[in-house]
């Protein structure tokens, strides 16, 4: 997966390899700006957002996907089962 850590992107393409027609990449790497232009919209965002420099998206280390609840829900708990971070207050949110 581009923009993800090059030793958490077989973890990642394997979780979406699990249903790859239901769910979309929608979020790897950030930059500083990027982060502090959603972390400035916050309000406007349903999901979330760490303030730049404490999102992990920022090193790599996160990527978030679009898909039905139920599946993410799923997905989360086999991320936390390979040792991932992921919680249901932010569905979309996957994290190592």
């Amino acid at each position: 997966m581009n923009g993800v850590a090059p030793w958490l992107s077989p973890y990642a393409d394997q979780l979406v390899a699990l249903a790859p027609y239901q769910l979309a990449v929608t979020s790897t790497y950030r930059s500083y700006s990027d982060q502090l232009r959603l972390w400035n919209t916050r309000g406007s965002n349903r999901y979330p957002v760490a303030p730049p420099g404490q999102s992990y998206h920022q090193y790599g280390r996160a990527f978030d996907l679009a898909g039905d609840l139920q599946l993410l829900t799923q997905l989360g708990a086999i991320w936390k089962s390979w040792g991932g971070t992921w919680h249901p207050s932010d569905p979309i949110h996957f994290q190592a």
